[in-house]
């Protein structure tokens, strides 16, 4: 047994000393041009398939709105900007800097081809150690991942060209940088905020903290990281007067109570929120945002995923679902009311 130990031992130490000796010699080669050794990309590849199998959520938590054609060209626009330098479109080919990375980004019909939403949603937000893909910027914010989901699905099932086209081509009208602002925020109908019923002081708040990180979102911290710094200003001023018409859905009397019920320690959403504010507020004006946009604004502030008003997250921390989305709609199916606009928050 002590033979036996004592050898152990040294196969130990001697793989030891022939590690270190790659690492402090720099013997092994990590040019991209050598490649990997015999068998190495085989290893990697499994292991990667296997570790997102354990890990990603099981499939009856993936939600049912996949196909809504807001999600999914909500999703296209992101990933057209942060995702398609790399795994190229839909009737594209990936340039040829692409093609001599190791690992080479598969093309986007390859990248998605064997997965299942849940296994995709893992892989958008964790991203893949030494591949080169990145986790999403959004920490907390698994969410926002679903509209890129839901548009990879898409491509599952086969987006022509023409189509991907439609779904991500770029304006020109307004400052630089309001032709790509507005993909999301005028053309996409659903789950982003309006932005008309803010003033531009806000807007380019929200703007600054999303560049700086202050604000958590993996698709705003990519959209305002696009755009030059300089260019907030002009293009919150832009956004601020530019008329969005979005159809008013129907709210609930249980939404309008739960919006006007103050307590003890938070007011009524409505004393903060309007409507009928009379005067400019610290807090942003809900009538007649997004119902989408709104649902899942208050699922962060209860879930923790949302920072940094004490009074926001004790006023949803005990709201359920149910709740929430009366709140939402009730807001939603408000006109915008004159004197609603906010300064900054």
């Amino acid at each position: 047994m002590k033979m036996v130990l004592r050898t152990l031992g040294v196969l130990a130490l001697l793989g030891a000393i022939g590690g270190g000796a790659v690492v402090g010699f720099g013997l092994y080669n990590v040019s991209a041009q050598v490649g990997h050794w015999p068998g190495v990309s085989w290893v990697l590849h499994s292991t990667f398939r296997n570790s997102v199998g354990l890990r990603a959520m099981p499939e009856d938590e993936v939600p049912d709105n996949l196909s809504d054609p807001a999600m999914i060209e909500l999703g296209a626009r992101h990933y057209d900007s942060a995702c398609a330098d790399c795994h190229s479109v839909p009737g594209e080919e990936r340039t040829a800097t692409m093609r001599a990375m190791l690992p080479a980004p598969p093309h986007i019909y390859d990248a998605v081809e064997d997965w299942e939403p849940n296994e995709l949603h893992w892989i958008v937000y964790n991203g893949i150690k030494m591949s080169g893909m990145p986790a999403w910027p959004g920490v907390g914010r698994e969410e926002e991942v679903w509209p890129v989901v839901a548009y990879l699905v898409a491509v599952q099932e086969g987006i022509e060209p023409e189509a991907q086209r439609a779904l991500t081509e770029v304006g020109e009208d307004g400052p630089a940088g309001a032709g790509y602002c507005a993909g999301c925020h005028i053309d996409v109908d659903s789950h982003v905020p309006r932005l008309d019923i803010l003033s531009a002081d806000y807007i380019a708040a929200e703007l600054q903290a999303y560049h700086a990180g202050d604000r958590e979102s993996g698709i705003m911290e990519q959209a305002a990281t696009d755009v030059p710094q300089t260019a907030h200003l002009d293009l919150a001023e832009y956004f601020a007067q530019t008329p969005i018409e979005r159809p008013a859905g129907e709210g609930s009397a249980e939404g309008e109570t739960l919006a006007t019920r103050g307590s003890n320690d938070v007011p009524a959403c409505t004393a903060c929120h309007g409507p009928g504010q009379t005067e400019a507020q610290r807090f942003p004006s809900l009538s007649g945002q997004d119902e989408a946009y709104l649902a899942t604004q208050l699922r962060l502030w209860r879930d923790g995923g949302r920072t940094g008003s004490e009074k926001m997250t004790i006023a949803a921390e005990e709201l359920t679902d149910e709740e929430i989305d009366a709140l939402a709609a009730w807001f939603a199916s408000l006109e915008p009311a004159e004197g609603d606009e906010v300064s900054q928050e």
